[in-house]
């Protein structure tokens, strides 16, 4: 693991040709299968009748899912053109009537009234208090009174663990900054097969989202645990990865 991760590193650009194709191949890790989608989805429930938002939806890995769980209306955004190219080539090969357009996140859009807002790992871009606000109130204004946001994103307490877990078998590294402040970095170093990935999140304490999402109207703020999906018996080589988890689960509801 490398020791310290420094406060100048530049954040992917997601519109780089191989970054993107890179960011798809990630998805395909193991631990995606067998504890980020099965979490999520589970904290999502009943989808039928739904009109659903993927915020920040990359290359539609998780916008094709909502759709096929059963939601009567999917839409994928992303603020990367060449994220939205790939979602769009796998619709154009897969139609599942998903619409996918560039938007970013932080834009409120008035008079929307979507069920649901969904997104794995949208917040991680926020670097201060401002950004996070930014996000959450475009959010709101996506959703209905009483509709929901669900979302994965960094577990700020990364930056507690004690010792510091060694999540290479699960084929990654995480790298932190020699201090933890608002803002500082936390970067993912995705092995994959023909070159490594370096993603650099955000650390913001916890409480910091639960006000900033107060402030843009939401109500009942509450974490939830991750699971592991059921159909196979491995849960001991995942002990690690469920004790010392990289990402929370939480949603909220938009008051009414």
């Amino acid at each position: 693991m490398k020791s310290t991760v420094t406060e100048d590193q530049a954040p992917l650009d997601y519109d780089q040709d191989q970054v993107a194709q890179q960011y798809q191949e990630a998805k395909q890790q193991l631990w995606r299968s067998r504890i980020e989608e099965p979490s999520l989805m589970r904290l999502i429930g009943d989808l039928r009748g739904k009109r659903v938002i993927d915020a920040a939806c990359g290359e539609g890995y998780f916008t094709r899912r909502l759709r096929k769980a059963g939601a009567a209306e999917v839409v994928g955004f992303d603020v990367s053109e060449r994220m939205i190219e790939l979602a769009r080539s796998q619709e154009a090969h897969d139609p599942l009537g998903i619409a996918y357009r560039v938007e970013d996140a932080r834009t409120v859009v008035p008079q929307q009234s979507f069920d649901l807002v969904v997104s794995a790992w949208l917040l991680v871009h926020a670097q201060t208090r401002e950004e996070l606000q930014e996000f959450c109130d475009g959010i709101a204004s996506r959703l209905r009174p009483g509709g929901r946001f669900v979302t994965l994103t960094t577990n700020p307490d990364v930056y507690f663990f004690r010792p510091r877990p060694d999540y290479r078998k699960y084929g990654f590294e995480m790298t932190l900054a020699e201090h933890v402040k608002g803002g500082a970095p936390i970067r993912f170093t995705m092995h994959l097969e023909k070159a490594d990935l370096e993603i650099v999140n955000y650390y913001l304490p916890l409480t910091d989202y639960r006000e900033a999402f107060r402030r843009a109207g939401f109500r009942d703020f509450q974490l939830h645990p991750l699971h592991l999906a059921p159909d196979r018996d491995d849960r001991a080589d995942w002990e690690d990865f469920l004790k010392n988890p990289i990402m929370i689960l939480f949603d909220c509801v938009k008051a009414e």
